[in-house]
């Protein structure tokens, strides 16, 4: 009876992951449960106290106490990143009067979902599945802002199904495996500057001895257009973890994500201004035609050490170490299936690896109420001379609190409140950089896109949800 009911939940929640926002270091998002939003994450991989457990090292799931479960959360994310201009320079063609402001919040409030179940086979055995949005993003600033030839929107969605398997062999020792079926979305808007491609691309290309004429004529002037490129992706991917309890009051874990590598494949498209030239029209058509895309984005590898220990009836710590490798994100080169030689536009990101340290503890104010408290630091991948408006992205620290509250022996909920505060961050974005230019594609983004120089004020707030039924 048990197995139908699993069965039945599974067809039911398969569609209720989606990613909004992005909390953890780039886009990385470690919502994948209520109850961690109150300790910062703490002993993620180690507390095994509910279905989440699966996800975050599925060798504890035969350390439950309670090892059938079914979890639901939902976390609501409001970033924050507010530009201020600090010497940015606009682009050639784009008058004084048409530059922009400081393009508003990039952030907005998003809901980020997560289910997990449980189940125990025997005392040894346990299943889990694992349902949730293990990164995304979503930037989106005011569409005349000073940096629209930068970006405009990003918005990156993935939603991750896990199955996973526990086997324990004594009392001491637990190991698990799971594999990860990945979906992959990604939407990137900005504005284009047609002036300077119709001028440096075509007109001027073309030898028109009219060229300069119309440029000081102002046929060049302020001419923007859109362009927009979407694209999905499926992959796979493993995750392991092994489980260890010296004693009744101490659990450690260690647990292993691997990589997953995405070719999203979707199609460009442009929004172009008219020019009162002829045979500019069509001539700039054919330079920026809509049509197929494809990016390959490797999505990072992740380890987690986690340690939990009950102090006494009332108190626990719980800690983690964990290290993600964003290095495999070098760069964002977005080709024409066409013409894979050349890109039709590259990002030098140049991220780096980074490590994240969490530190929490638990208060078991009485029978019914559990209150919980978390600190984190979070390195940001993103280095300061390679910072984009689309991610401006710095080190995170954490202040977490949360609480469980037993509603009968079988039923809980959580509930937890997480600042991040984001380091003083700086940008000075030209969109070339010479140790990376492949086909001398950025050369011109300097005159194209302007260069967009500032500060970032950041920040976010997350309020966790999670209801936890033990059948």
């Amino acid at each position: 009876m048990k197995r139908k009911q699993i069965a039945q939940l599974i067809a039911v929640l398969v569609g209720a992951a989606g990613a909004g926002a992005a909390q953890a270091s780039a886009f990385q998002l470690l919502e994948q449960n209520g109850a961690g939003i109150g300790n910062a994450f703490a002993g993620s991989g180690a507390v095994a106290e509910d279905a989440s457990t699966a996800y975050f090292n599925p060798a504890a799931m035969t350390m439950m106490a309670q090892p059938s479960q079914l979890t639901f959360g939902v976390d609501l994310v409001k970033p924050t990143a507010k530009f201020k201009d600090n010497g940015s320079t606009p682009p050639r063609f784009i008058s004084a009067s048409n530059v922009g402001g400081n393009g508003g919040d990039a952030g907005s409030v998003q809901p980020v979902p997560s289910t997990h179940i449980t189940a125990a086979l025997n005392d040894k055995m346990s299943l889990g599945l694992s349902i949730g949005a293990p990164f995304g993003l979503v930037t989106e600033y005011e569409s005349n802002w000073m940096g629209r030839f930068h970006a405009v929107k990003s918005d990156l969605k993935t939603i991750n199904i896990n199955p996973s398997f526990a086997y324990r062999f004594n009392k001491m020792v637990s190991v698990g495996v799971g594999a990860s079926y990945q979906h992959f979305e990604a939407e990137l808007t900005q504005a284009v500057n047609f002036g300077a491609l119709g001028y440096s691309g075509v007109c001027a290309s073309s030898g028109l001895a009219t060229c300069n004429a119309l440029a000081a004529g102002g046929a060049f002037t302020n001419k923007e257009g859109t362009s927009q490129v979407k694209g999905e992706s499926d992959d796979w991917g493993w995750n392991v973890g092994i489980a260890l309890q010296p004693s009744d009051s101490t659990r450690v874990g260690l647990s292993y994500r691997s990589a997953i590598k995405h070719r999203l494949t979707g199609d460009v498209t442009f929004s172009r201004p008219s020019f009162a030239v002829p045979g500019l029209d069509p001539a700039i058509a054919a330079q920026t035609p809509n049509g197929p895309v494809q990016v390959d984005v490797k999505l990072p590898d992740t380890w987690i050490m986690s340690a939990f220990q009950q102090i006494n009836e009332q108190w626990s710590l719980q800690g983690d170490i964990s290290w993600t490798g964003w290095s495999s994100l070098k760069t964002l080169d977005i080709y024409r299936t066409s013409n894979t030689s050349v890109p039709l536009s590259s990002t030098y990101e140049n991220w780096k690896d980074t490590w994240r340290v969490a530190i929490g503890g638990a208060y078991q104010m009485n029978s019914a109420l559990k209150l919980r408290a978390g600190l984190a630091y979070d390195q940001s991948p993103v280095e300061d001379d390679y910072r984009t408006p689309r991610l401006p992205d710095n080190d995170r620290t954490w202040l977490s609190l949360g609480l469980n509250y037993r509603l009968t022996p079988t039923i809980s909920l959580d509930a937890g409140y997480t600042h991040i505060f984001i380091k003083a961050t700086t940008i000075n974005d030209s969109g070339y950089h010479a140790d990376y230019n492949p086909g001398g594609i950025n050369t011109s983004n300097p005159i194209s896109r302007g260069t967009l120089k500032g500060d970032y004020d950041g920040g976010v707030d997350i309020l966790g949800m999670q209801v936890n039924w033990a059948f």
